[in-house]
Order: structure tokens, then sequence, then C-alpha cells
């Protein structure tokens, strides 16, 4: 008689943790029976790049419930008790007033809702499945839109998620080229059909293609089984394919053909497979440089770009701080049940008068961060804790200060120009750092040159000569 062994199934994580650092959040999750290093150097599986951390600062002990150790570090880990938690004899030192430095070399255990502090460093111990993935999650697809130019952008997409025409979405990393993505795929007749984000700086090369188009048993070593790709498996939706500035050139060609051919050959396969799928693209590269350097291909450009539309950095938007700060900081207290605490003046003017290098990610980092910190329902100056190093900064310069745009119908761009009693000004400044040539001092001013020609007439400028 022969038994058949199985091993029973890997037990399911009850728990993550939420790492919040000045820049951005990130989330691990907490699988049972795993002891997980916390600190600086690049060995530990909870790696926090930020200088207040030790190189080896605690270690989490994961089992049905989740213990906490400082190893000793340096700056010392505090403990923000979760007010909802409740007591454990063993921790009343720790908890009595809500707060505490953890012991050295001694276990602590946490509650769901429970926040480390390591100097500027927040780490929240919370139930799997609390934290959205999204970059803009807090919005859930649906905008923020205060701004009269965000307004018109939304518009034109929302116009033009009618037809099938492919939509290339230009903008600086956080600045809520996903969610214009998604309001492309709901207003269109694809809405009750899938919906494919990917972003194609985030896979290795080896597996985007594999992954994109699929391949067939024995296509290379280790495809035992064939796999059905993720444009096959989106037939009648829309696929919003991030940063494709980064797609390898190889993949580009591939790419190139399912947009021309509408079909899809696996690797591995000789006969394509006919998809319908409606392509929004997005980078926060200049691909027209990229084209001329030969790093992407201008027919690819082309197909992908039937309509450009240029999101504005948030600090190009200032009247949509305030909205969406209150909005990220309503979405984490009903997420989190959590009670909504104020925003005082003087955490409003802190946020006003940051430059957000990081966009309405980072705000919303902040503000899930503010919240975590604030006490006695208030959001104080002090809990708003910003990278004071990037006001000193000068803009990104792939950065354009949109606050004006119009719909060039030749070319299907959305360009983004400057308004204002300056305009004039600055658009002489722009030629005149350029030399007088309208082709660069139209990217400085990050409009199209038609755009550039037609304010030279409005405001009586002499047309420079060709240089």
């Amino acid at each position: 008689m022969s038994y058949l062994v199985t091993e029973p199934p890997p037990a399911k994580s009850k728990y993550e943790l939420v790492v919040y650092t000045r820049k951005q959040s990130e989330v691990f999750e907490l699988a049972p029976g795993a002891i997980l290093a916390v600190g600086r150097g690049a060995e530990n599986a909870v790696r926090i790049d930020d200088a207040s951390v030790s190189r080896s600062h605690a270690r989490l002990y994961v089992t049905d419930e989740v213990d906490v150790e400082d190893l000793g570090s340096a700056n010392g880990t505090m403990l923000v008790r979760n007010q909802g938690a409740p007591q454990h004899a063993a921790d009343e030192d720790t908890t009595s007033s809500g707060a505490g430095r953890l012991p050295a070399n001694e276990r602590v255990r946490l509650q769901p809702g429970d926040v480390l502090r390591i100097s500027t460093v927040l780490l929240v111990l919370q139930r799997r499945g609390q934290a959205a993935s999204s970059e803009h999650r807090a919005t859930a697809g649906v905008p923020v839109l205060v701004d009269p130019e965000m307004r018109k952008a939304y518009e034109l997409v929302r116009r033009a998620a009618s037809t099938d025409i492919s939509v290339l979405l230009l903008g600086e990393t956080g600045a809520g080229k996903e969610v214009m993505a998604e309001t492309v795929h709901r207003y269109s007749p694809r809405a009750q059909k899938p919906f494919l984000k990917l972003n194609c700086a985030a896979l290795p090369d080896s597996l985007l293609e594999s992954e994109l188009f699929g391949h067939e048993r024995g296509a290379f070593t280790g495809a035992h089984v064939a796999k059905t790709g993720l444009l096959e498996s989106t037939d009648q939706g829309t696929v919003f394919l991030d940063e494709i500035g980064e797609l390898p050139q190889g993949t580009q060609a591939k790419l190139l053909r399912v947009l021309e051919d509408r079909a899809v050959t696996r690797l591995g396969a000789t006969k394509p497979k006919k998809v319908d799928v409606r392509f929004v693209t997005a980078t926060n590269r200049d691909l027209q440089q990229r084209v001329k350097a030969g790093l992407f291909r201008g027919d690819l450009y082309y197909r992908i770009s039937g309509l450009a539309v240029r999101i504005p950095p948030l600090r190009a938007r200032p009247t949509e701080i305030e909205p969406l700060a209150r909005h990220f900081l309503r979405e984490f207290c009903e997420r989190s049940g959590q009670h909504e605490p104020l925003i005082m003046p003087g955490a409003l003017d802190a946020l006003r008068s940051h430059v957000w290098p990081g966009n309405v990610r980072e705000l919303r980092n902040v503000m899930e961060r503010a919240t975590l910190l604030a006490h006695d329902g208030a959001i104080m100056a002090d809990h708003v804790m910003l990278d004071e190093a990037a006001n000193s900064q000068p803009p990104p310069t792939s950065s354009v200060e949109l606050l004006d745009a119009e719909f060039d119908a030749d070319t299907a761009v959305f360009d983004p120009s400057i308004r204002g009693e300056d305009e004039k000004a600055r658009i002489v400044r722009a030629l005149e750092a350029c030399g007088g040539n309208q082709t660069r001092a139209a990217k400085l001013l990050g409009v199209s040159r038609r755009t550039l020609i037609n304010r030279l007439e409005q405001f009586d400028l002499p047309r420079p000569k060709k240089s």
C-alpha cells in the first residue's frame, strides 16, 4: 500500500506592515512564522533607506500575533499604541500613556493600528488588505478636480474615451496619470470589460514579453505549460502601459505589430491571435527626445500618441492641494477606522508652501503619516513631515508649469501653455535663453511650437529668425 503525503497549504498572512518615509510608503506582507529584520542595511527584509534608522534596527516575530524587538538601535523605537487596542499586562509600562520607547532586546506584542516611530519614519501594523495598492488609491479612480486646466484635460479625455484613439499621458511621476487612464476606460464603451495596468519599468525584460504576449509550451526553458498573455486576457478591454518609455526595443517592435495588426503572437507560436484592445500609455520621459536618440521607435510613438495629454505637476495647480489633502485624510480614516482629525491652519500653510516634487502621491503619503501622528483630534504643522530640502531645489527639469491649455486639432495634442500677467515676459525670456530657436523655446515652456507662434502673434512679438 502506498500513501500520498502532501504538504499543508501555507498559512495565509493576517497582517501587513506599512512603512512611511518622507518620500513614499511601502507595504510588507507579514507571513506567519517569519522573523523579519528591520533596518537600513541591504540585508534586511524590511529595508528602510533613512539615516535615522540603524543598519540593524529591530526585528519582527510573526505568528498568530506580531511581536517587535528593538535591537539596541541608536535612535530607539517609539511605540504609539492604538487607543482602541486591548491592553496586555506585560505591556502596561509601554501603553499606560499610549506611547513609549521600546526597551532594548525585549519583545513587545503589537496590535493592529499600533505605530512604531523611528525619528520621522512610521511603521504601522494593520490587518492584511487594508492598504490599497494604486498610486492614487485614495481617489479610487475618481479625480479631485478644482484646477480649471485639469478640468479641461479631463473633459478632453472623456470626449476622446468614446473613440478608440490611442491616448498618451505625459507628466511627472505621481502627478495622476493612472487616475486619468482609469477615466478613459470608465467613460469608454469598454467600461464593463477588463482594465489592465502594467508598469513597463517594474518587470525585467526577460519577463515582460512573456507577460504581455504569453507563450507556448516549450517556448523557453521552464515553459512547461502554455500561458495566455495579458493582452489576450484583456480582449475587448483597455490596456494601460505605464512608463512606456522604458519598454525594451525588441518589445517595442512586437507592440507596434499588435497596434497595426490587432493580433498577438505568443512566444514560440507561429500563428497570431486576434485581440481587440484599446491602448492608453503614460511616461515621465520626453519620448520625442528618446526617438531622436534612437531609444524609442518613431513609428510606435506616432501610433500611441493619437491624443497626447500633459498632466501638470501639483505645484502648478495649488488650488487642488487643500481639497486633495482633505480627500486623502477622509479616505484613510474611513479605511483604517480612525476618527477624522481637523487640519489646523499651520498645517495647511505648510502644505501650501511645499513644492511637491513627488506630486499627488507624495501628498497622499504626507497626509496618511500626519493622521497617524495627530493627537487630540487635530493635525498640527509639526505633524506635516515634509522634505524641506526639496523646497530649496529648482523644480524637476521634466516639469512644465501649466496654467492654461488649448487643444491643437491638427496634431491632436493637448498643449499646456502659460497664461497670466507675466506670460509675455516668460515667452521673451525663453526665446532669449534658446537664442531665438522657437522649437527649443516651446519645449522649455512645455508647449507646442504652434502654440508658441500663436502667442507671439497674440502679444505682437516679432518672430525670431530661425537658428
